[in-house]
């Protein structure tokens, strides 16, 4: 569904890596117990036949947690509207919500390429920087796609002076632009 309150997850895909390198994949269909919506499918693929036999999410959280684990940052293209879901199924399953730090590639994408591509849509993204793996609206392949952007990122961030997560987190706010200092200039 469009929305987290009154929507269900149907797969959940992630990657686990560090300097680069994958750790680890996660991936699996979740039955949502319920019809899928005909625009999902058609954007998906995913169809009510595939999840039939599928976990429900509630069986399916206790092994991505652990995957996920304590310490790691959350890396999503909007990944607010993923976490939302996350977040809400594990409300409804009476477990605590992600307490991660998370980095958003969406808006680091629009600061650091604004002039490169003609949309932030991780398709164009990976197109236009030949990333490695290419988005289908299918989780993991979304979530390897978003790994390899975030690299990229990374290394267009360093080359204007951003050294660890937290000028990362920065960057796409107004606090991260360097013209921001200019504004105390309009204080009187």
């Amino acid at each position: 569904g469009g929305a987290a309150k009154d929507g269900q997850i149907t797969e959940i895909g992630a990657v686990k890596l560090r300097g680069g390198e994958c750790l680890g994949t996660y991936q699996t269909l979740v039955n949502p117990g319920r019809a899928i919506p005909p625009e999902i499918t058609v954007l998906t693929g995913i169809t009510e036949s595939m999840v039939v036999r599928a976990p429900p999410i509630d069986a399916v959280l206790p092994s991505f947690i652990d995957f996920v684990g304590t310490d790691s940052v959350l890396v999503g293209h909007n990944v607010r509207y993923d976490l939302s879901f996350m977040a809400a199924a594990m409300e409804r399953s009476g477990r605590d919500k992600f307490t991660h730090r998370s980095v958003d590639t969406l808006p680091l994408a629009r600061r650091l390429l604004r002039d490169e591509v003609p949309n932030f849509r991780l398709g164009t993204l990976a197109n236009r920087l030949r990333l490695p793996h290419q988005p289908s609206h299918r989780a993991l392949d979304d979530a390897l796609a978003t790994g390899d952007l975030l690299h990229v990122l990374r290394e267009r961030a360093g080359a204007i002076g951003v050294t660890g997560l937290d000028d990362l987190l920065v960057l796409p706010k107004m606090a991260g632009n360097a013209q921001a200092q200019k504004l105390k200039l309009t204080d009187q």
